[in-house]
C-alpha cells in the first residue's frame, strides 16, 4: 500500500486515534487521518454505480446484459454495474444505499425499487426479468 486511511468517529479518543495511527504507520507507510463521513467514497461511488445500473434496467431502457455490456466495452470498466452488484451482494448494496439516504436524506441514494426487490427476493441483477426473456423468445423474428 502506498498509503493507508484513518478514519475517526465522533467517539474517537485522540489516544485511540493515536494508537491506530501508530499502528498502521509501523511498517513506514504513510496514514491520513480523516473525520468520519457519511459512508466511505468508495461505498457511496460503487453503490450509486450499481443503482444507476438498476434503474436502468427498471425502465427498461436496457437489458442487464446490455448495460453491462455498454459499461464494459464503452467505459473500460472490469465489470458492468449489476455484475459488480452480483459481485458484492445485492443485500450489501442496498444496505449501503438505505443507510446514507438516512443519514442524509438526499433523493440520490434513494434504492432503486428494481434494486431492492431483486435483494429481497435473492436474485440476481444480471438476469432479465423472467417476463422479458418469454416475451423476448416469443416476438417474431
Amino acid at each position: 500500500a502506498k498509503r493507508r486511511t484513518l478514519m475517526t468517529t465522533p467517539a474517537t479518543t485522540r489516544e485511540a486515534r493515536d494508537a491506530g495511527h501508530a499502528l498502521f504507520a509501523a511498517d513506514g507507510v504513510p496514514v491520513t487521518v480523516m473525520r468520519d463521513s457519511t459512508g466511505f467514497v468508495a461505498q457511496r461511488i460503487v453503490a450509486t454505480i450499481v443503482n444507476i445500473g438498476c434503474d436502468i434496467a427498471q425502465k427498461q431502457i436496457a437489458t442487464p446484459r446490455d448495460i453491462d455490456l455498454a459499461v464494459t466495452l464503452g467505459l473500460g470498466y472490469p465489470r458492468g454495474p449489476l455484475a459488480l452488484g452480483d459481485a458484492l451482494g445485492a443485500r450489501t448494496i442496498l444496505t449501503i444505499l438505505r443507510n446514507i439516504h438516512t443519514v442524509l436524506g438526499d433523493p440520490r441514494y434513494r434504492p432503486s425499487p428494481w434494486l431492492a426487490r431483486r435483494a429481497q427476493l435473492g436474485l440476481s441483477l444480471t438476469q432479465a426479468d423472467a417476463a422479458d426473456i418469454n416475451a423476448s423468445n416469443e416476438a417474431p423474428q
